[in-house]
Order: structure tokens, then C-alpha cells, then sequence
């Protein structure tokens, strides 16, 4: 398929003052933000974990001292997805554009490739409710359970872990994430020492999220209390989380980047490549291809809710 004359009609015709490209303000990628971004050199990458141990034993005089083995963790898998789009234009059609529209095709490309890698990373987030993941990036966790889940399994076979709350955002609920959060256990069943700074959100809580944590005091309340929660964490605010691109306008989560292990690898980036001429036809033609995967070592870290509120 190459563009023809035959489909720009308007390019050819001179009464048209000017023809508008997709010259419109590009959405700022977020994903670089918040991902571990790094480097592959493999067709994917398998990453795992080892825990440490639990707390001392009391010991008498003269008796033995108590061994203790560490555990395994679960072994994660990113395997890379190749990702590619390309244009062909026609000689006449590059010869008679009276706009320059073709030659924008490679800027045009370009765009196109920064907004697919923002949308597979933030699909991350967008099913992070979902077993498997979807969208643009499907994904098979360690324990087999969604990112956000009240599933989560320790290796050690103690009690599941929570991430997950149906909560709208709220002052109560942004509370409740943060203690929630700091019970964090590892797989021995120890505190990890998780410190949330981050509340990550789509654009339709943007104003939620200022009242909760810029007021000087609380919300709601007609009692001269301080605001326990102002600058407590920075917001994040990703257009493509919202109803719009696909996610939610009510989803809301909470990192902590010094502990999450959400990891996106770039595995290869082509970079334009063209023209290449079809000698035959008099059809240039350009092309772009990138292999990419973003997923999550483990859990710990990150909390969410749909805010649904049920």
C-alpha cells in the first residue's frame, strides 16, 4: 500500500491555503518516570529472587544454635515484542505535494513510535487488575496473580498480602494505603521498610489529589486541624490512565520507586530506516521497529484501587 494522488486530492489543489499535520501539542511520556528502564541483550530476560532470613532465636547456655533456610523466590519471564509501522509514498505524490505533507511522513513516525512505547507501559497499570495483564502488555507474574491483587503469596507459605482496595481517593484512603504499604512483609515475614512517595493518577483525579495533599488543612472538616497528608507524596499525573486512552478515571495507585520492581527493557530500536525505492513502481518507502517489554519482579511496592468504592 503506498499513498496516491488518488487520496490527496487536497495536496494537489491550489485553492487550499494550508494544510494542518499532526502538528497538534504530543501527551508527555510518563513511563521513563516511572519504570526501572534498562538495557536487554537477550531474546528475554528471567529475573528472581532470594529472601533473607527471619529474626534471631533466644539460646540457652550450651544449646545448639538454630539453622534456618532461606528461600527461593519465583522466577519472572519478560519475553520482548516486536513492535513496527512503515509508510510508502509514490513518486507523484512526493513530486506534486504543494504542502510538504509527505515529507512529514518520518516525523510523523516518529510520534507514532514515543506514543505506542507510553501506551505499552502504561497498559501496565491500565490492567493491573487483571491476572495475565492485556492490552498492550500481557503478563505472567511470579506468583500468577494481578499486580494489584489480595493474592499475593509468600514463597514461605505464610498468609497472602493485599495491594489492593476498592477505595475512591480519598483522605481516608490515601491513609489507609500509606499503612498498609508500611506492613509490607517480605518472604520470611519480616517488615521491609516500604516508604511511599509517589500517587500515580489519571487526569480526572488531578484535582482530587491537589485538595487532598496541597491544602494546608484538612478537607472535609470545619476543625482547625493540619493537613497530615500535604506534600506526603508527589503526584503523577499520566494521561494515558484515564478513560480516554483506554484505562480509568477513577484508578489510583501508590509507589514506592526505592522498592518496586517495575522494570520496562528495551531490547532493540531500529531507527528510521528509508527511503528504500521499489524500482518497478517509483514508491519510496520508510519503515521503524522497536522490541520492548515492561513488567513487575515483584509486587512490593506499589499499591491500587479501581475507586469503585465497592
Amino acid at each position: 500500500m503506498a499513498e496516491l494522488r488518488a487520496q490527496w486530492a487536497d495536496l494537489l489543489n491550489s485553492n487550499i491555503r494550508k494544510i494542518y499535520g499532526d502538528e497538534l501539542k504530543q501527551v508527555p511520556t510518563q513511563y521513563q518516570n516511572i519504570f526501572n528502564v534498562e538495557t536487554s541483550g537477550k531474546d528475554r530476560e528471567i529475573e528472581s529472587s532470594a529472601s533473607g532470613l527471619s529474626q534471631f532465636v533466644q539460646t540457652g547456655e550450651n544449646q545448639p544454635v538454630t539453622y534456618e533456610d532461606r528461600n527461593q523466590g519465583y522466577d519472572v519471564t519478560y519475553t520482548h515484542l516486536k513492535w513496527a509501522k512503515a509508510i510508502s509514498i509514490s513518486k507523484e505524490m512526493w513530486d506534486d505535494d504543494r504542502f510538504g505533507a509527505m515529507r512529514r511522513g518520518t516525523a510523523d513516525l516518529a510520534k507514532s513510535k514515543m506514543r505506542t512505547k507510553d501506551a505499552i507501559g502504561s497498559d501496565i497499570f491500565n490492567y493491573a487488575f487483571t491476572s495475565g495483564g492485556g492490552g498492550k502488555s500481557p503478563f505472567v507474574a511470579g506468583d500468577a496473580v494481578a499486580l494489584i491483587s489480595t493474592a499475593h503469596t509468600l514463597t514461605n507459605g505464610g498468609a497472602n498480602q493485599s495491594n489492593r482496595t476498592t477505595a475512591d481517593l480519598s483522605e481516608n484512603a490515601i491513609e489507609n494505603a500509606l499503612v498498609a504499604m508500611r506492613a509490607t512483609l517480605d518472604d520470611k515475614g519480616e517488615l521491609i521498610g516500604v516508604n511511599p512517595t509517589t500517587l500515580l493518577i489519571p487526569p480526572a483525579l488531578e484535582k482530587e489529589a491537589s485538595i487532598l495533599l496541597d491544602s494546608i488543612q484538612r478537607v472535609g472538616t470545619a476543625n482547625n486541624d493540619v493537613n497530615p497528608f500535604k506534600g506526603r507524596l508527589n503526584v503523577v499525573v499520566w494521561d494515558r490512565l484515564g478513560s480516554a486512552a483506554g484505562g480509568s478515571d477513577t484508578a489510583w495507585f501508590v509507589l514506592d520507586p526505592a522498592v518496586h520492581k517495575l522494570t520496562y527493557f528495551n531490547r532493540s530500536d531500529t531507527g528510521l530506516q528509508g527511503p528504500d525505492y521499489d524500482f518497478d513502481n517509483d514508491v519510496a518507502k520508510w519503515k521503524d521497529s522497536f522490541r520492548v517489554v515492561p513488567g513487575w519482579s515483584d509486587w512490593r511496592g506499589v499499591y491500587g484501587s479501581l475507586g469503585t468504592n465497592a
